[in-house]
């Protein structure tokens, strides 16, 4: 495991560490998640807070060991495949585009989205994994390959999961990048009237 130093952050902050020491890392080292990790991840996600209770979510996944894997990566950006292709899973999250109670466009099904998405990674961190959500990916070839219909499901983001290694498992062009990112002031993001 490697040493972060979360100490700019912990200082600046009154939140939990579970928010605190929440990041997103490129390294990654190959690793099998237990399936029993796995599940407890995405049922995180499944409690996850929507409009109406639709749960527009769908999670689409593959193992570092399947023969899909590659297929996931080959649908992310230049860049985003040379450190994604070490992760334990890599997967992609789509939003359903309409209620499926009424004949509606859910126009809030993004931000349930987002919700599912948080939850399943604050999940992974109390497994002792990492996530890296990524908006660089190939949507297109995504909904094809997932023959997905794109009149009433959307391709969000790909993602990945596992657990951190050193830097020096990625190009020397990002491992500066490498560290816990600071956060813009509270009072800056929040106003109080």
């Amino acid at each position: 495991m490697t040493d972060v130093d979360y100490s700019v952050r912990t200082q600046s902050s009154s939140a939990d560490n579970l928010f605190v020491h929440r990041w997103s890392p490129r390294a990654f080292k190959k690793f099998l998640i237990e399936d029993e990790s796995i599940k407890k991840i995405f049922d995180a996600a499944r409690w996850s807070p929507s409009c109406s209770n639709e749960q527009p979510w769908r999670f689409y996944t593959a193992k570092c060991s399947s023969s899909i894997f590659p297929n996931f990566v080959s649908f992310l950006s230049e860049g985003n495949q040379t450190w994604a292709k070490t992760a334990s899973l890599i997967g992609f999250l789509t939003a359903k585009r309409f209620f499926e109670r009424k004949e509606m466009i859910n126009n809030l099904s993004d931000f349930d989205c987002g919700a599912a998405w948080m939850s399943l990674t604050l999940q992974a961190s109390l497994e002792g994994l990492h996530t890296h959500g990524m908006g660089g990916i190939n949507r297109e070839k995504v909904s094809e390959y997932l023959k997905l219909d794109i009149d009433k499901e959307k391709v969000l983001m790909g993602f990945v999961i596992g657990k951190l290694a050193e830097s020096e498992v990625i190009e020397v062009s990002l491992r500066s990048r490498e560290k816990p990112s600071d956060r813009k002031d509270l009072i800056s993001l929040w106003k109080e009237f």
